[in-house]
């Protein structure tokens, strides 16, 4: 089995590291001030650094500064997830998510139905919460019911999910609070 790779670079959502295990993604962090602050996010403590990125991680960085620049037509759906251990319905809830359109969004108890598993959203929040491939799973486009944003892992939390959905057209604004 190959050993996981990682490569850190900069973007307009932060610091980004992804690590990869042949032409799978493993995971995928972003939104940090610093690459040691990026690095140190990965749980991925046996990858190495990639002296060289092969075409298809040139691509993928490509790809997600396209994204942080704010081009949000790529659904990134042919990047492999490197998924071991995960349970049938974690992958249905990530495959299922996977195809949220940018500028829209889901509930997590939609998500549950569309996985196939009705009455399952606290489930499918903590899938959410747990996701190793933000941005190429989108769980940023899932949210509470009644309209509430609900919750966010990734650096600066809710701020982030916020500018997220914003900069893909979709506004929560504190206004609907007071």
């Amino acid at each position: 089995m190959d050993a996981p790779k990682f490569a850190v670079f900069s973007s307009n959502l932060g610091w980004i590291a992804l690590v990869w295990r042949g032409r799978s993604l493993v995971e995928l962090t972003f939104g940090h001030p610093t690459p040691g602050a990026a690095r140190r996010a990965l749980n991925a403590a046996d990858a190495e650094l990639a002296e060289e990125l092969p075409e298809f991680a040139e691509d993928w960085v490509t790809r997600l500064r396209d994204y942080a620049e704010g081009d949000h037509r790529d659904d990134f759906l042919d990047i492999d997830l490197d998924l071991p251990g995960a349970t049938d319905f974690q992958v249905a809830v990530l495959n299922c998510c996977r195809r949220i359109p940018a500028g829209t969004v889901v509930t997590y108890a939609e998500l549950a139905d569309a996985a196939g598993h009705p009455g399952a959203a606290r489930a499918v929040g903590q899938v959410m919460a747990t996701n190793r491939f933000p941005l190429v799973v989108p769980c940023h486009r899932v949210v509470a019911a009644g309209g509430l944003m609900g919750g966010y892992s990734a650096p600066q939390g809710l701020d982030m999910k916020e500018r997220l959905l914003r900069e893909e057209g979709i506004v929560f604004s504190s206004e609907q609070d007071s």
